[in-house]
């Protein structure tokens, strides 16, 4: 009997260039060295390749080509292992440095068990600061399918020969790949479960995909669910019904809020005097609190002057002590950092009229691709100024009043005129 089999670690990899560093750090430094490590990457377009290209000492294979998503990337890892054992971990999460050790030494205790796991786990944010720990305790098939539907797949391994066997999962998966994987395995025995302080980290941030998949990941649950021999009326799908039924009650009612807020906005609150009058006490809160439900994100004291336009406000994010002035007009995706100071008049255009064939009239030819304007933190932008397509405006600018900003401006300068260009630096 080997007591130091080969373990095969697959990372899927898209576009997690922030990240992916850490998650590849993680696996090179476990205290158990006879690992293999693949990483599958799907043409990454922003600095993946970058960082993969200063790791490539470290990873045995490396795959980057399309794929047809996450599972098809991790199955494409599966396929190319040749370890005892087999686990993946993503391109966002992280191993503790004694995981492999761990899972090994539960392995040559159990050769027959086919899926070794621990069932705590650390709770990362965006910086890799521990959150909270969670505990998930998986102890039968039964209890998985029917009770309750959750697992930690980051730490988890597996016997190859029993991935083979079952045929790993399915392909068409989106979010349920592991639970789908959990639930063949099962069939051949229970899990082993380490039981000990996490030896893994799951990375909670914005972009994090089971966070964001809603009904959609829930449908999917519920469909795999059933396919693999679960009733309706079980605890596991009649979780999820009622985990449905409560994310579409509240996104009628934030539908309702915000259609309450526009009509109010657009219909009165928009045309009722500037903050600079005697009215300001009530007039400045009424305003700012209707037009925040309408932002995509809105931050603390921020400040919407009279006849400030911004259409439906669901492109718009506007950072703290952050004012919109008196008509001002924001067209598409607008970006505003913190502490932003606007006088009147101002224009945030993100397209245009297309106009490249001349055989067809300007008229006909629509409109340029939306290109988003992001303006950073600490800024001034003088009256009647207007801010074009795609323009990204630094930190601690001042845009001279009646600018035309054709293009990004660099941190801590003074701009002016048509087109605006540097008259000052501030530092």
């Amino acid at each position: 009997m080997n007591n130091e089999p080969l373990v095969s670690i697959i990372t899927p990899s898209f576009n997690q260039g922030m990240f992916i560093a850490n998650t590849i750090k993680s696996v090179v430094s476990q205290t158990y060295k006879n690992v293999e490590y693949i990483v599958v990457d799907a043409q990454s377009s922003d600095n993946t390749s970058e960082v993969l290209d200063s790791f490539s000492n470290s990873i045995d294979r490396l795959v980057c080509e399309p794929d047809n998503g996450q599972s098809d990337a991790i199955i494409k890892g599966f396929k190319l292992a040749s370890g005892d054992l087999v686990g993946w971990i993503n391109s966002d999460d992280i191993l503790y440095p004694d995981a492999v050790e761990k899972i090994v030494d539960a392995y040559n205790l159990s050769h027959d068990s086919t899926l070794f796991y621990n069932s705590n786990i650390n709770i990362i944010d965006k910086y890799g600061k521990v959150i909270r720990e969670a505990s998930v305790k998986v102890s039968t098939r039964e209890q998985l399918l029917r009770e309750n539907n959750t697992l930690i797949q980051p730490g988890s391994f597996y016997s190859r020969k029993a991935l083979v066997d079952v045929g790993y999962f399915s392909e068409t998966l989106r979010y349920s790949m592991d639970l789908d994987l959990w639930l063949r395995l099962l069939v051949k025995s229970n899990p082993v479960d380490l039981n000990t302080k996490p030896i893994a980290g799951y990375r909670e941030w914005e972009e994090t995909k089971t966070l964001n998949g809603g009904t959609s990941l829930l449908t999917e649950r519920k469909k795999m669910l059933l396919e693999h021999g679960a009733e309706w009326h079980d605890k596991s799908v009649l979780n999820i019904y009622y985990s449905i039924f409560k994310i579409n009650a509240k996104l009628s009612l934030n539908k309702a809020r915000y259609l309450l807020s526009a009509c109010t906005y657009y219909g009165a609150v928009r045309y009722l005097p500037s903050s600079n009058t005697k009215l300001t006490k009530w007039v400045r809160p009424l305003r700012r609190n209707i037009a925040s439900y309408m932002f995509d994100k809105a931050g603390d004291n921020i400040n919407i002057e009279r006849n400030a336009y911004f259409g439906s406000g669901k492109k718009v994010r506007i950072g703290d002590n952050s004012g919109i002035g008196v008509n001002c007009k924001l067209f598409g995706t607008v970006v505003l950092g913190n502490n932003i100071m606007m006088g009147q008049n101002v224009q945030f255009i993100t397209t245009g009229h297309e106009f490249s064939d001349i055989n067809v009239p300007m008229i006909k030819q629509g409109l340029t691709k939306e290109k988003s304007i992001v303006v950073s933190d600490d800024v001034w932008i003088g009256s009647n100024s207007i801010i074009l397509p795609g323009v990204n405006v630094g930190k601690g600018v001042v845009i001279g009043a009646g600018s035309i900003v054709t293009k990004d401006i660099p941190d801590y300068v003074v701009v002016a005129g048509n087109p605006a260009s540097i008259v000052k630096n501030r530092k």
